[in-house]
């Protein structure tokens, strides 16, 4: 007769990484990962949990790896002029941030802070290098996807400054066309003959 308590004891562990399956499986990066292939990846994936408020990357601080957001919230937030940070986003459950630092070691343009307490999954630099050696096909697959889902951010993001620019310039239009209709109002008459 089995053992009721190890039976469930081996169950929950099954639960717990196909939900940490599934929940990858929405993550670009991951998205077309077979079980096979998430298992190769699956012990260079590190849980971490933060406390309300903590730091878990901070703006100007090199950047390591990404971080996949399991429960709870982050925000994140860019030290603007003043003193108080700029709010860029709040991301929940499946969001991710960070993904720029596998390919390169700049500093982080942005802080993320836990908003409540959460769970998430770091994806570190070295060990997705090390990913590469062992596995080039499956590091090839992370490193493509990483340059698709970054190109694509970076579409939007012009899309979005191309906006931006072209409100900015409509509401210059007219400010410059309020400022001549006003000097035009109080300028004398032209000599009638």
């Amino acid at each position: 007769m089995a053992d009721p308590y190890w039976g469930r004891l081996f169950n929950r562990q099954s639960e717990k990484q196909e939900s940490l399956f599934e929940v990858l499986k929405r993550i670009p990066i991951f998205q077309d990962f077979n079980s096979r292939e998430f298992a190769k990846i699956e012990d260079i994936l590190h849980r971490r949990s933060f406390a309300s408020g903590e730091a878990i990357v901070r703006e100007g601080e090199m950047g390591v790896g990404m971080y996949i957001i399991l429960s709870g919230q982050v925000q994140i937030l860019h030290a603007g002029e003043g003193s108080k940070p700029i709010r860029l986003a709040t991301l929940g459950p499946g969001d991710f941030f960070g993904e720029q630092a596998l390919l390169d070691e700049s500093p982080r343009t942005a802080s993320a802070v836990a908003a409540e307490a959460c769970q998430a999954i770091g994806f570190f630099r070295p060990d997705m290098l090390e990913l590469i050696d062992r596995n080039p096909r499956t590091g090839l697959k992370v490193v493509m996807r990483l340059s698709q889902m970054i190109s694509m951010r970076l579409r939007q993001t012009n899309r979005l400054l191309k906006e931006a620019r072209e409100r900015t310039a409509a509401v210059e239009r007219q400010l410059e066309t309020r400022q001549e209709a006003a000097s035009g109002a109080g300028a004398p008459a032209p000599p009638s003959r």
